[in-house]
């Protein structure tokens, strides 16, 4: 018998960002696994949201802005 009350999947989904950083405490990360391994849907966002989590840095990175002007500088500085 559960002596706590069981995390609803609004809580889990407000909570999936810090327990994926592991930034929750013990008692509450055990919550969140429960519910996790009870609830598919669940596990699918959380699945998701860690798979989002690693793939943005790198998409974010090679979307920087091109600096025309400095590029255009160094064509002309190798060209004098």
């Amino acid at each position: 018998m559960l002596k706590f009350k069981l995390l609803t999947c609004q809580q889990v989904a407000s909570l999936a960002s810090d327990y994926l950083d592991n930034c929750v405490d013990g008692k509450l990360n055990f919550k969140i696994r429960v519910h996790l391994m009870m609830c598919a849907n669940c596990r699918r966002f959380v699945k998701h949201l860690k798979l989002t989590k690693e793939v943005a840095p790198k998409f974010i990175n090679e979307q920087q802005p091109v600096n025309a002007e400095a590029i255009l500088q160094r064509i002309k500085q190798k060209k004098l």
